[in-house]
């Protein structure tokens, strides 16, 4: 159903607006034209014609003539129009009689001059009643031309809709080829289809390319690693370096993979069930280093630890992962909590907080919500996005404490295309 704002309805709009527009002013011309030809036709014939009906009637010469107007003399001028002032012609209605009743004051006696018009009174509603249904049959017939030409106007569009949406322009040469505006039109959403593929093409070869490139070096750190936790044996107090040099590593190639997968459409995705307990046991922990030396506290809370999410647990683990790390980058004493809730993870802090005016553009890229600890800008940009490829909603907050409070909402069932 096409809604109240769509070019259709637009258009019988247009259509109603104008017709009714037409009548109103049509309405307007002839009631000023009615009222001017009564003033001349009626009541000037009466103030021109007073004097002489006057005195014919003190003369007892009366027309033969039906429909003269009558005069009355002093005590014959019926009780209605008695208290009437003397001067122009005024309307006087007398139950379904409409008399037009001139006053004059003559030789010390009061004159009353007076005109029936009902007929004319009723001839001019039967006009009204008249120019009420014509203007109702316009506007009736401005409503269905308005379908007809909508219609019309909108088919090539809704026809160049269907080709964009299901064929694509290249296998429409008829549209591209019209010579009016929706050809124009056409060629234009051609020409930006076309660098929109390039442009996507670039990126995806771009995301492959890099993951590629980069999973050569991370596996040459990993055997490295490896390598030297075999020969460090008599050296303890470096293993842990070799450890981390290991995770570190492991994850990056990881963070390499969630990024691949970010460039695929999400239909394409699988969603498996996600260990989620686990899964921010782990990036709690690999977070923790971050925190040395701080009087902060970060703490793990499995308020329903039945929870299940659904989808590569590589992006679950870059949205929890970035997070748990800006909470601890941005929090120097306190706490940071991470909370599994039922269909909810939540990660809040004691730290600065969010400024109200920046919270509803936090999300966006290159947007910082402090300039210190220095970063990227691109974090929260990174988790909105894969929030949306696992079709989970997340929203910020101040915490009680004043910090922030970040939480992600996941569907309770795996998403169905």
């Amino acid at each position: 159903m096409l809604g109240k704002s769509s070019l259709r309805s637009r258009i019988v709009q247009a259509f109603v607006i104008l017709t009714a527009i037409v009548c109103t002013v049509y309405a307007l011309l002839l009631l000023v034209g009615i009222h001017a030809l009564e003033d001349r036709l009626l009541n000037d014939r009466m103030v021109k014609s007073a004097d002489d009906l006057i005195r014919n009637h003190v003369r007892h010469a009366r027309g033969a003539v039906g429909g003269d107007p009558e005069v009355y003399q002093d005590d014959d001028i019926p009780a209605a129009m008695r208290e009437l002032a003397a001067g122009d012609v005024q309307e006087l209605e007398l139950g379904d009689r409409v008399l037009h009743v001139l006053i004059r004051q003559q030789g010390g006696h009061r004159f009353a001059v007076v005109d029936d018009e009902s007929d004319f009174e009723r001839n001019e509603g039967q006009l009204w009643a008249a120019l009420a249904g014509t203007s109702a049959l316009c506007i009736a017939l401005a409503l269905g031309l308005g379908a007809v030409t909508a219609r019309r106007v909108i088919l090539p569009l809704v026809h160049l809709a269907d080709a964009v949406t299901r064929n694509g322009l290249d296998k429409d040469p008829l549209a591209l080829w019209r010579g009016d505006e929706v050809g124009v039109l056409a060629r234009a959403l051609a020409v930006h289809q076309d660098e929109m593929q390039r442009f996507l093409t670039r990126e995806q070869l771009f995301t492959g390319d890099v993951s590629h490139e980069l999973r050569t070096p991370l596996t040459v750190m990993l055997g490295a690693a490896e390598v030297l936790a075999a020969r460090l044996p008599d050296r303890p107090d470096l293993l842990p370096f070799v450890e981390r040099i290991r995770r570190t590593a492991v994850e990056t190639g990881d963070r390499v993979s969630a990024l691949l997968l970010l460039s695929r459409a999400p239909e394409h995705l699988e969603f498996p069930s996600v260990d989620l307990p686990h899964l921010l046991a782990h990036e709690v922990e690999r977070c923790r280093p971050l925190l040395a030396g701080k009087p902060v506290s970060l703490e793990l809370v499995l308020e329903d630890p039945t929870a299940q999410a659904f989808g590569p647990s590589e992006l679950v683990a870059t949205a929890v992962g970035n997070l748990i790390r800006n909470a601890c980058q941005f929090t120097e004493t306190g706490y940071v909590r991470v909370l599994l809730q039922q269909r909810c993870i939540v990660v809040e802090d004691s730290g600065s907080g969010i400024p109200q005016e920046i919270r509803r553009v936090v999300f966006e890229r290159y947007v910082r919500a402090s300039e210190r600890p220095a970063g990227s800008g691109l974090g929260l940009a990174i988790v909105q996005r894969v929030c949306e490829h696992l079709r989970w909603t997340i929203t910020v907050q101040a915490s009680i404490s004043g910090g922030a409070r970040f939480a992600m909402a996941f569907p309770a069932e795996p998403m169905v295309e």
